[in-house]
């Protein structure tokens, strides 16, 4: 996903939780292997927009020229993004990292405005490991009470059906008394 490609990692990273929690991987070599796959794909972005920096100047500057009205648009938007990231420099890089699209595409114009390469990787590796502790963290709250309610329907679903009607009937009455007994306190 950081190299560009429209995809969601964080669809994969939801996969974390059950592999914690069956034993079949560590939350520590999955966190270090996110964060190095964001890192990785986000230096391939960013050497692409660095070598390709010079040419999309040249080829904007020609389409600005021969294209109309869309292109003044389109080079506006462009200018948007160089003048955020310039005015916030590598934060820009860090707070990028946290949300998908920006993620995915954060690295051309940081390649393309030449921006150090040490403080890139450093803030992407930062960015990325915190975006990558955050899906596994959420991944393990989700799949460890998804185990739980399947816990709970095995139990459930092991009561003879002459069970039902008590319960509902605890349930109904519970709920009745309830009722009346806030009702008289109010």
């Amino acid at each position: 996903e950081s190299a560009g490609v429209p995809f969601i990692s964080s669809v994969v990273l939801l996969t974390a939780g059950g592999m914690i929690l069956s034993g079949r991987a560590s939350f520590s070599a999955l966190l270090l292997a996110s964060t190095a796959g964001i890192t990785l794909g986000s230096a391939i972005g960013y050497l692409v927009g660095y070598l390709g920096g010079s040419v999309g100047r040249v080829v904007g500057g020609y389409l600005n020229r021969n294209s109309g009205a869309a292109a003044p648009a389109r080079s506006r938007a462009f200018a948007q993004v160089f003048a955020y990231m310039e005015k916030y420099g590598v934060y820009s890089i860090l707070i990028g990292q946290l949300w998908g699209v920006t993620r995915t595409f954060i690295s051309f114009p940081a390649g393309a405005m030449k921006m150090s390469l040490l403080r890139f990787i450093l803030f992407t590796t930062l960015g990325g490991a915190v975006f990558s502790l955050w899906v596994i963290g959420w991944s393990l709250i989700f799949t460890g009470a998804a185990g739980l309610l399947l816990k709970l329907l095995k139990i459930l679903h092991l009561f003879t059906p002459w069970i039902w009607p008590a319960l509902i009937l605890a349930v109904i009455i519970a709920a009745y008394l309830y009722y009346r007994y806030r009702k008289k306190t109010t």
